[in-house]
């Protein structure tokens, strides 16, 4: 595990731009948080450094948002709103892990169709009203690109 000190907005977008450089098709980053800790702060940052022209927000009324990168798709859920009824048989296995970059926020209510690779990150609000510590930890390759961040 790695973890990263974040002061504001701008040292969580500097560490998006840091992940954007390790991203490729396939890769799935899911987004650990309370409402409001800078999940979609990272997302904005992080789509706009893979090319992303569109205005990025977060899905949470339609789960899902798709954006083009310059060179990929972004497929960036919102799970909030499956919590009581579940990830399973809704077509969302059609974009995970794919030909796109996948972001996923409140990952726990999709867990069944995560696969054994990913990087997630952890957002925890810290004393001061911008600061947070984000924790980064992958499971199978996404171990590999923990150790690649600097």
């Amino acid at each position: 595990m790695k973890e990263y000190q974040s002061n504001g907005v701008i040292d969580t977008q500097n560490l998006a731009q840091k992940v954007a450089q390790l991203t490729y098709p396939g890769l799935i980053i899911t987004l650990n948080g309370d409402l409001g800790a800078g999940k979609t702060t990272f997302t904005k940052a992080l789509a706009q450094e893979l090319g992303v022209k569109a205005r990025v927000k977060s899905p949470t009324f339609n789960i899902l948002n798709i954006y083009q990168g310059q060179d990929f798709p972004i497929y960036h859920f919102d799970a909030y709103r499956l919590e009581e009824s579940g990830a399973l048989d809704q077509g969302f296995e059609d974009y995970i892990g794919t030909d796109g970059l996948t972001l996923i926020e409140w990952p726990q209510y999709m867990a069944d169709l995560l696969p054994n690779d990913y990087l997630s990150l952890n957002f925890i609000r810290q004393a001061g009203d911008n600061q947070r510590l984000i924790q980064i930890t992958g499971q199978g390759t996404g171990a590999k690109l923990v150790e690649q961040l600097a």
